[in-house]
């Protein structure tokens, strides 16, 4: 029997019902949900702006005690649901249910950690070189915060951006995806029940043209994007044209090194996780394997043998590995690009057979590739990799750092001498030493070089730098 949810937007913490403007299917079983997104578009936006502007004084007189208890509140509401909201970011993005559960209470432990930094938004005080007099420097919160987040991480990537904006005194205009937009309804349901003043966090739901709205806001201090390269570089302008503050994550093409003295064992198990688990669309996913030739054959065979073992179907069973892509029009995406790779004269080592009839997409080895192939240069948002032969560690580095995106890069190894090395010279902000290139910490910064990232670091304490601005006051008494 199908279920239909139809959505509507939150502003003041009130719903606002709207014509169904776009609809997500479960991608791997479409009669079992159906979610119907309205278009929120410029009019709701400024709403939801204006909403958001009139809570900044009355968060700011609650104190940030309050603001801690109901960050708290949120992450236990979170972690009490984690198994209902596992299967509902199954059920809408194929994301399977082990994978989502994961996902959610790291979620959770976003909010708690944020709920402490509230209280921790520490300045300074030191003496003026005028004297009697003294400096102060305190980090005051930068206003109406407009946030734009993916379909991949419907309630982590959420999560570490509306924790710090409301840790810091922020409030926040977020629009999700329109692929997880159940999802972020039922955040936002939590998130509403914490306590909060209204109109600290609303949610407008949409696709592009809600998104554009955002940025274009005149009344929106900052904008935080996570999401394409093309996207984010339009971000980019609008927002920077206006004199408003941008914070962008834009994914990458993520190399992993594994050289002959490595443990294959551990290398395999980082590659398998990195470049296909969660079916290949995580923007730290591993996309180009470069090994060392001599080891390039037991590697290979190794981590063939490894993904014949994966279990890939329904994302609602704890069984599964690998589910679906999340969406029709993604393994659309996906299957032209790699359509691209073959036209390149490159033949497979295993997988490129994709299910016609439903959104699946077999893991997929081109062997042999060159640097200047498109698997080198662009992003392949599916369970896609390239693996490149290479004489040794300088040959190794080189192709890993030509790429003009830096976010996350990765080797295997058992040479502290290499390891050195590669944390010195490799460029991409999140370096990985026998750990897979996908996969981070929740206290820790986030973030990458070149056409990755642009803008402060987010998670963890880095995040404050983005959420406040420093105001100084120089003290001299009367």
């Amino acid at each position: 029997m199908t279920e239909t949810l139809t959505l509507s937007h939150h502003i003041a913490d009130q719903t606002i019902p709207a014509i169904v403007a776009h609809e997500q299917r479960n991608p791997a079983a479409p009669d079992d949900l159906v979610v119907h997104i309205p278009e929120a578009g410029t009019a709701l936006v400024a709403q939801a702006t204006q909403a958001a502007r009139d809570a900044l004084a009355p968060s700011a007189a609650t104190g940030i005690e309050a603001r801690s208890d109901a960050l708290a509140k949120i992450g236990r509401a979170i972690a009490a649901n984690a198994t209902e909201l596992a299967l509902l970011i199954a059920r809408e993005t194929g994301k399977t249910v082990r994978d989502a559960r994961g996902e959610t209470i790291r979620a959770a432990r976003i909010f708690e950690f944020f709920a402490g930094e509230a209280l921790r938004n520490i300045g300074e005080r030191f003496e003026s070189t005028r004297p009697g007099a003294m400096v102060e420097v305190m980090h005051a919160p930068v206003g109406v915060v407009g946030l734009i987040t993916p379909w991949n991480f419907p309630i982590a990537i959420p999560a570490w951006k509306i924790a710090p904006a409301l840790a810091f005194g922020n409030t926040v205009v977020w629009k999700p995806s329109e692929v997880s937009s159940a999802t972020a309804a039922a955040l936002m349901r939590i998130i509403a029940d914490a306590g909060l003043p209204a109109g600290c966090v609303n949610l407008v739901l949409g696709a592009g043209a809600t998104g554009q709205a955002i940025c274009e806001q005149p009344d929106i201090d900052a904008v935080s994007f996570t999401g394409s390269e093309p996207v984010g570089q339009r971000v980019r302008e609008i927002v920077t044209a206006r004199g408003a503050r941008v914070q962008l994550e834009m994914g990458g093409v993520n190399g992993f090194i594994v050289l002959a003295d490595a443990d294959l064992d551990i290398a395999v198990e980082c590659v398998a996780n990195g470049a296909f688990f969660a079916a290949g669309q995580r923007c730290t996913a591993t996309s180009r394997i470069i090994v060392e030739d001599s080891v390039a054959e037991r590697f290979l065979a190794a981590l063939k043998s490894r993904v014949e073992r994966f279990s890939i179907g329904d994302p609602r069973d704890e069984r599964t590995d690998i589910g679906p892509l999340a969406s029709p029009r993604q393994k659309q995406r996906v299957s032209t690009q790699v359509a691209a790779v073959r036209d390149e004269g490159l033949v497979t080592a295993f997988g490129a057979a994709p299910d016609p009839d439903d959104c699946h997409f077999a893991p997929t080895l081109f062997d042999h590739v060159g640097g200047d192939s498109l698997l080198a240069r662009e992003e392949i948002f599916g369970p896609v990799a390239g693996l490149f032969r290479v004489d040794g560690f300088e040959a190794a580095m080189a192709l890993l750092n030509n790429s003009r995106y830096g976010l996350s890069a990765g080797l295997c190894t058992r040479s502290l001498k290499h390891a050195e090395a590669f944390k010195r010279e490799a460029r991409a902000g999140m370096l990985m030493v026998n750990l897979p290139t996908a996969g981070v910490d929740h206290h820790a910064p986030f973030g990458g070089l070149g056409n990755s990232s642009y803008g402060p670091r987010e998670q963890g304490r880095a995040a404050r730098a983005f959420y406040t601005t420093s105001r100084t006051t120089y003290l001299r008494g009367g």
